[in-house]
Formats: C-alpha cells, sequence, structure tokens
C-alpha cells in the first residue's frame, strides 16, 4: 500500500472532534468523581454549542454552574489529541480539571460550604466497579501559587524557534532568550508582564506566573506547550 493511500486510510479512522470532545467530558465527570468524589456533568450548552458548561450532576441550580467559552484554543487541543499526540489529552484534562474543582472551592469558600478534597481512596466509576480495582491517585492538593513544576517526557521535538513561533500565535506573546532560560512575555499599555520562565540549562525545570494562571482559556493550552518544551534535551533546543 503506498503511503497517501496508508495515511489517507488512517485519517478515515481518527475519531470526529466531536467524539474526543465527549470522551474529555466522560473522562473529566469521571476523574471528578474517583479524585475529589465530585459528581461533575460537563456537556454544551444546547442553546450555544461554543458554550462549555460545567455543574453538578442532577442540580439544575445555576448557581452551582461554570459557563466557558469554548474558543480555537480548545479546538486545537483537540485536533493535537486527534492526531495521537501522546499525552496530551490526560494533561489536558488534568488541568481542565484542577482548574473546575479550584473555581468550584473558591464559590463554596465564599459561602462557607464544604469544599471539594482528593480523596484518601478513589471512587471507581459505577461501569467500571465490577471490572477493575480501584487505582491510586495523587494526593497532592491544588496549588495555585506560581512553583517549580516537573513536566512528562516530551512526545515530539520542539527546538526554541519552534517553541518560539508557537508562543507567537497568542496575540501579545513573545519569549524572549537568554544563556539560562527562555521566558515567555505578554505585551501590556505599560511594560511587558512575565508569564512563565523555562530553564534552559536544566531539562524540566520551569516557572509558571500568577498572571499566567489567571488566564484561563490561555493557560489549558499553553501550559502543555511549555511543559513539552521544557522536556527537550538541551541539546535539541
Amino acid at each position: 500500500m503506498k503511503k497517501k493511500q496508508k495515511q489517507k486510510l488512517l485519517n478515515q479512522f481518527r475519531p470526529s472532534l466531536d467524539g474526543i470532545r465527549s470522551q474529555l467530558f466522560n473522562s473529566l465527570e469521571e476523574e471528578s468523581l474517583r479524585r475529589y468524589g465530585l459528581p461533575l456533568q460537563v456537556m454544551l450548552d444546547p442553546k450555544n454549542r461554543q458554550i462549555l458548561t460545567i455543574g453538578l450532576a442532577g442540580n439544575s441550580n445555576e448557581s452551582t454552574r461554570i459557563n466557558v467559552p469554548i474558543d480555537d484554543n480548545f479546538t486545537s487541543v483537540l485536533k493535537r489529541i486527534r492526531s495521537g499526540e501522546k499525552d496530551i489529552f490526560e494533561r489536558f484534562r488534568d488541568n481542565l480539571l484542577i482548574e473546575i474543582v479550584s473555581y468550584w472551592n473558591d464559590q463554596r469558600m465564599k459561602n462557607n460550604e464544604p469544599t471539594a478534597e482528593v480523596v484518601s481512596t478513589p471512587v471507581a466509576p459505577a461501569t467500571e466497579a465490577q471490572e477493575t480495582k480501584e487505582k491510586s491517585v495523587a494526593t497532592e492538593e491544588v496549588n495555585v501559587e506560581p512553583v517549580t513544576e516537573k513536566a512528562p517526557a516530551a512526545t515530539s521535538d520542539l527546538n526554541f524557534d519552534q517553541f518560539a513561533a508557537a508562543v507567537a500565535e497568542y496575540p501579545k506573546f513573545y519569549v524572549e532568550k537568554t544563556a539560562d532560560t527562555a521566558i515567555i512575555f505578554e505585551k501590556t499599555t505599560d511594560e511587558p508582564r512575565k508569564l512563565a520562565e523555562i530553564s534552559m540549562t536544566t531539562v524540566n525545570e520551569f516557572t509558571i506566573e500568577k498572571a499566567l494562571e489567571r488566564k484561563y482559556k490561555v493557560k489549558l493550552t499553553l501550559v502543555p506547550l511549555i511543559e513539552q518544551f521544557a522536556a527537550m534535551p538541551i541539546a535539541n533546543r
């Protein structure tokens, strides 16, 4: 079989973006229940399919719901998942879940209500309870402060020029490189705002600033990109 014919055949068997989005929503619901005991319902707004609606299962109270606009960045991640990029599904889901639980806890704290916490024994989804044993889950708490993080192994080559070009696709974002670091800035009316810093001398070492933590939609797509570049061997950058 010729290479072009093989690629065309593989493309035909790729899941649709709608299918991948449904898998993501289902996985968010399962992981939220398993890790936090929080029964979420994740779906598209029936009246506007460009709005992601997140709430408690079986609860129609609008005050408990989160409405998030779906933009091109969200769609681009779905395409990366469809293309078979390793680990992007789990990283994207986990980042999104952390944001959801963090927002949920903030709202509960304002009303002096109990917050969701990592459960010591993960709750297995009902559909898997009879087929698998419960898996252990990391007990680390959600941390919204800037911290130095460890990235997963790189899945594909990403040199500095490619990384800088990918960052520049975000309006007003750019990267500056020194001998020791690569720094992501955002142009502002006053002075550039630092969003993240990646070590150019140590693999898997980077820092996310509060300014990026607050950029909800951008964070979900930019952080995996930072992780990928940070994981690249120094000689390949």
